[in-house]
């Protein structure tokens, strides 16, 4: 008598895919700020439908990232804790990192 199981051809590829997945996520990336925070993450996490918005929203001008570095750090902090489920811009995008890695794993980004 013996047992027959399937679906094991599905595991191991499932398991070959997540570690080439992960094997491309080793290493330093610059990854675009849409591609972070979503509009799924936004709806989520922020008052906000988009990045975009959030940004017109701020009151300041921010339509590169240099602008958004000339933004004072304080005030940008105070803006995300108000308007976010974060206490700052580096909460919110550690949490959007986690978020896309999680993807990029799964395949899905």
């Amino acid at each position: 008598m013996g047992i027959t199981i399937t679906g094991l051809d599905d595991i191991r590829r499932h398991l070959r895919q997540s570690q080439q997945h992960a094997e491309s996520l080793s290493g330093t990336h610059d990854v675009p700020i849409a591609k972070l925070l979503t509009s799924e993450f936004m709806l989520l996490n922020t008052d906000f439908e988009s990045v975009d918005a959030m940004f017109a929203a701020s009151g300041y001008k921010i339509e590169s990232s240099q602008d958004l570095k000339s933004v004072p750090d304080e005030a940008w902090d105070s803006f995300v804790r108000s308007r976010t489920r974060f206490g700052s811009w580096e909460e919110l995008l550690s949490e959007a990192a986690k978020e896309y890695l999680g993807r990029r794993l799964m395949g899905e980004a």
